[in-house]
């Protein structure tokens, strides 16, 4: 009988010790990357595109890009180009219903991503020439950077990625 109750304590102990163990797991921040990177056409707009990844250890948990267009006097103008922006990009970005949003004001468009759930996203996909706005919707093109949320980087491996391809991180 009295080794039944010497055991109690180390039992006791023991669940503490897990709890406190599970409890420092749970509390471990997730690591959040953002890369920055503005390119100029020769028509006077500029497209900024700023990636915000939340990555879970060794993987991509979630997405988010703003993706700014910034339009010079002589395009705001004139309405239909505005709405016309538009347009090639919700056709191109149909493809994530919701999670897309707009906001249009009056020298830029902004467009907000927010994925989770292993959506592909693209980044450096548009480009202005002349009038005409030209979006890259290939994800296999070498142009285009490709991202998925669940692909596997580690921040060091994210951050070099993009820089890569000129973005600066931080």
């Amino acid at each position: 009988m009295s080794s039944r109750k010497s055991m109690r304590l180390p039992i006791i102990i023991t669940f503490i010790i897990i709890a406190v163990i599970v409890y420092l797991f749970a509390r471990i921040k997730q690591t959040e990357v953002i890369c920055e990177k503005t390119y100029n056409f020769d028509s006077g707009i500029s497209l900024k595109e700023k990636v915000v990844a939340t990555l879970d250890g060794k993987e991509i948990d979630k997405l988010d890009v703003t993706k700014t267009i910034l339009l010079p006097e002589k395009y705001t103008k004139d309405e239909s180009y505005i709405i016309d922006i538009k347009n090639n990009l919700d056709r191109t970005l149909s493809y994530l219903g919701d999670k897309v949003s707009y906001s249009i004001l009056d020298d830029r468009i902004i467009v907000e991503i927010s994925v989770k759930n292993n959506e592909v996203v693209l980044l450096k996909n548009i480009k202005f020439e002349d009038k005409n706005i030209v979006i890259d919707s290939n994800t296999k093109s070498s142009d285009v950077v490709t991202l998925t949320v669940g692909d596997d980087y580690t921040d060091g491996e994210f951050m070099k990625t993009l820089k890569g391809y000129g973005y600066s991180c931080k």
